[in-house]
């Protein structure tokens, strides 16, 4: 079954085509990586399997259905994710739990995501880690079938990005899928079983790290791939 499935996708701001035909599909329990530079299109991608802004042209389908059906059965991490200030970790976990028609019990979601010890802070006291953390466990407190990570381990150093891939490798282990964007090609090498290259705001690359890597390593075949994509548009979003 196709978690994921987008055809000849195309989104404009104005003049700035932010993507233009994409074709990506995801098969349930996947881990997906996508990669591409500035302004190739990949948080738009998420905004529009989340229903956040809807397509010029083609077709977006999520969990076999509209991404606006599916809402429930998606958590997602944002670069772009504001979070309250002065609320705790918990009481954030459990406010966002009540969203989903099944949610996951406040202090397995704590312990999976290493906050248990950071429960009754605010979230203005938290470090850049724990704040990426606190976004892991407000996308999996729903259970979610589908997880969609715009670059989810940045400002994590070793050891917290580790842990966050155990974590998402769980859910993964448990049924999710997984597409998640990253600048970080060893890490897409690691953790993803598929790695689909944007430019320009199309497809251009769609294969397991070691079939793109080829005789040689996976960033040498990305920047191939990216280096030989026309420039991309003043203001044309990641």
């Amino acid at each position: 079954m196709d978690v994921i499935e987008m055809d000849g996708v195309v989104k404009t701001y104005g003049s700035v085509r932010a993507v233009d035909g994409i074709d990506l599909q995801v098969r349930a329990g996947e881990v997906v990586a996508l990669l591409g530079p500035n302004g190739a299109g990949k948080s738009t991608t998420f905004e529009l399997l989340l229903d956040l802004v809807h397509p010029t042209a083609g077709t977006v389908r999520v969990l076999g259905g509209s991404p606006g059906a599916a809402r429930g059965r998606v958590g997602a991490m944002l670069q772009s994710a504001g979070l309250p200030e002065q609320v705790t970790v918990r009481e954030l976990v459990r406010l966002v739990g009540r969203a989903y028609p099944h949610r996951r019990p406040l202090a397995e979601v704590l312990e999976r995501t290493g906050l248990t010890t950071r429960a009754t802070r605010t979230v203005t006291a938290l470090s850049g880690g724990e704040r990426q953390r606190l976004l892991l466990a407000l996308a999996l407190v729903g259970e979610p079938d589908l997880l969609l990570l715009d670059e989810p381990t940045a400002a994590m150093d070793v050891l917290a990005r580790r842990s966050f891939w155990e974590q998402a490798r769980a859910a993964a282990a448990g049924g999710a899928t997984i597409l998640f964007a990253t600048h970080d090609l060893t890490e897409a090498a690691t953790v993803a079983d598929r790695v689909v290259v944007l430019a320009a705001g199309r497809t251009v690359a769609d294969g397991t790290p070691q079939a793109l890597a080829g005789d040689g390593d996976l960033e040498s075949a990305y920047l191939a791939l990216t280096d030989a994509r026309p420039t991309t548009q003043a203001g044309e979003r990641s």
